[in-house]
């Protein structure tokens, strides 16, 4: 009898055991279709991060099945920082629930403090949303008070200071290439107006060693380098237009220049306000104004110095939406004693989802130099245009690049594994 009693409880334990494990698997499941999807639009954030840190929500690979689409954008800030905007498109059920944060970021955060600012407001901009999923029981709500709000005094009124400089460097046997690039800049940014001024040189040198066998038959060398002071001033006129201009300087002796100064007042027109650029730009610049030019060496046109007057128009587009981003410009100059002397150009490209799994790049530009007054008149040797010493002259040039990539399989993306990560 007691062995039927001891046998009859085992028997009730291993049903209740399965009847709970089967419980939890049904409940995962129906966590799991009850979670929100949510696709994120960004090509540089740390979505491994995101997914670690963050995990009552499902990722997909999959725009069209996400039921919040979100696109994170940016722009530089005056102080050098980035201004971030991220865009909460509703789908499916959510389809009427839209909503966008933006904030800034000051140049000095690292990378790891840029990765918690955004998945911050990637929380806060998804709570309308997991309110109502079964996950809102997991929300929870915490405000720091503070008896006494105060703006901070801004001690240096907007004004940054950058200091840069770079330099690498290669080679082997038959050759050694050295690169220096540096550069300081000022620059002060509000809503009225923006200054901005730079300082930038570059210097590279490179030689090359021919052997026969083990012997060294010759050497030659290649020496490019110069320096450029870039300044310009806007002023803010209501929400579509600025005004200002710009006043430059340079030198090069890839562009047969002892220097060069150039003044150009501009105006600019956006059709969009200032204030949606994250998402979208079409702004028409117009510029026209003087250039001194002292020449290294004599001109193609006989020149050691000469006094232009050109003036350009650029349009500029950028538009970024959830089917993908575009962006392109348009831009040409031309000098005003002669307007056969024009400099045309076009480039653009963007990432486009043309279906379900399938997206589609392209990059690409072509520019027409017909204003290449510059041009060293001697001659230049086989080496020298091996090497691009100097501007040679030409018709035009052009790049470009296309890639498709296309997905299937499962449409969730929600783990990370970095083991063998390259």
């Amino acid at each position: 009898m007691a062995s039927k009693i001891k046998f009859f409880i085992l028997i009730v334990l291993l049903l209740l055991t399965s009847i709970k494990a089967l419980t939890q698997t049904d409940s995962t499941q129906i966590n799991k279709d009850a979670a929100l999807n949510i696709y994120i639009d960004c090509n540089w954030c740390d979505e491994s991060y995101f997914k670690q840190n963050l995990t009552i929500v499902n990722y997909v690979r999959d725009r069209k099945v996400a039921d919040v689409h979100i696109i994170i954008t940016e722009m530089e800030t005056g102080s050098g920082g980035i201004e971030y905007a991220i865009q909460f498109i509703g789908q499916n059920r959510f389809s009427l629930l839209n909503d966008t944060l933006t904030f800034s970021l000051p140049a000095d955060y690292t990378d790891d403090e840029e990765r918690k600012t955004q998945l911050k407001h990637i929380k806060l901009g998804l709570v309308p949303y997991i309110l109502k999923t079964p996950f809102a029981i997991k929300l929870d709500l915490s405000i720091e008070d503070d008896d006494e709000i105060h703006e901070e005094e801004d001690k240096w009124n907007h004004w940054v200071m950058e200091l840069e400089g770079s330099g690498w460097f290669n080679g082997d046997k038959t050759y050694s290439n050295n690169n220096f690039r540096g550069g300081f800049s000022v620059r002060k940014v509000t809503e009225d107006i923006k200054f901005e001024s730079e300082i930038r040189m570059n210097y590279r040198r490179s030689l090359f060693w021919f052997y026969e066998g083990d012997s060294l038959e010759s050497t030659t060398s290649s020496l490019t380098s110069g320096y450029g002071v870039y300044n310009v001033f806007v002023k803010s006129i209501g929400k579509h237009w600025g005004v200002g201009g710009f006043l430059n300087g340079k030198s090069g002796t890839y562009q047969n220049l002892d220097f060069q100064l150039k003044v150009k007042p501009a105006l600019e027109y956006n059709i969009y306000k200032y204030s949606e650029a994250t998402n979208k730009q079409l702004r028409f610049l117009y510029s026209i104004g003087y250039i001194y030019r002292d020449y290294s060496d004599t001109t193609i046109y006989n020149k050691l110095k000469e006094s232009l007057f050109q003036h350009s128009l650029s349009i500029n587009f950028n538009y970024v939406q959830k089917w993908g981003s575009v962006e392109g410009s348009i831009y040409a100059s031309e000098y005003l004693h002669d307007l056969s002397l024009f400099h045309a150009g076009i480039y653009g490209g963007g990432r486009i989802r043309l279906f379900k799994g399938l997206s589609f790049r392209f990059w690409g530009g072509v520019e027409f130099p017909r204003d290449q007054i510059g041009i060293i008149k001697s001659e230049t040797s086989t080496e020298e245009i091996l090497l691009r010493q100097f501007e040679m002259e030409t018709n035009y040039s052009f790049w470009g690049n296309v890639g498709l990539s296309y997905t299937i399989g499962s449409i969730y993306n929600n783990v990370v594994n970095p083991r063998f990560d390259n």
